[in-house]
């Protein structure tokens, strides 16, 4: 018997690859799910770098105005901002000035060397010092003629975003947050 060679036309069938729509809404439950739970501590997480910047640009503050006094050998004035004056309220920014009669307020013949603004955000800065005073004044060697310490709270209370400044006597400063929550 001879073998007959031939060929069949075979129909090929495209296979469709996809997604159902029931896939679909399982996938998207589940990723909103995991976004959702994210999403909080990303936010606190941006609240923890939010403080350390307030407090790192308060420390920069007390080493330029160290840096002037040193530089300028006068005595330079920290406070809270005012136009003209020493103000109370720290977060409003601070200023920084040769005080040459130490009055506290820039006089005609002083300038206001720099003013530092801090971004508005939910805390509060409170200074606590020698000698009870709302300002810092470095002597031309860099000494601090009032020592003490800035504290930044979170105005809701919440601890962990609390921050200290110490500024020693020999005008030196140091970070610490709190560790205990």
């Amino acid at each position: 018997m001879k073998n007959l060679s031939f060929t069949c036309p075979i129909t090929t069938r495209k296979i469709q690859s996809g997604f159902t729509l029931i896939e679909l809404l399982i996938t998207t439950t589940i990723l909103t799910l995991l976004v959702s739970m994210a999403v909080p501590s990303f936010a606190k997480l941006w609240q923890k770098q939010q403080a350390d910047v307030y407090i790192e640009t308060l420390q920069r503050a007390m080493a330029t105005a160290r840096y002037i006094a040193i530089t300028s050998r006068e005595i330079v004035s920290l406070c809270p901002y005012t136009e003209t004056a020493c103000g109370e309220e720290w977060e409003d920014g601070i200023m920084i000035f040769i005080d040459k009669n130490n009055n506290g307020i820039i006089d005609d013949e002083e300038t206001l060397e720099e003013f530092i603004d801090f971004a508005p955000n939910n805390s509060t800065i409170s200074w606590r010092a020698s000698g009870r005073k709302n300002y810092l004044r470095y002597s031309p060697t860099g000494m601090a003629r009032q020592f003490g310490r800035f504290h930044i709270c979170d105005k809701e209370g919440d601890l962990s975003l609390a921050r200290a400044l110490v500024i020693s006597r020999q005008g030196r400063t140091r970070i610490y947050k709190d560790r205990n929550n």
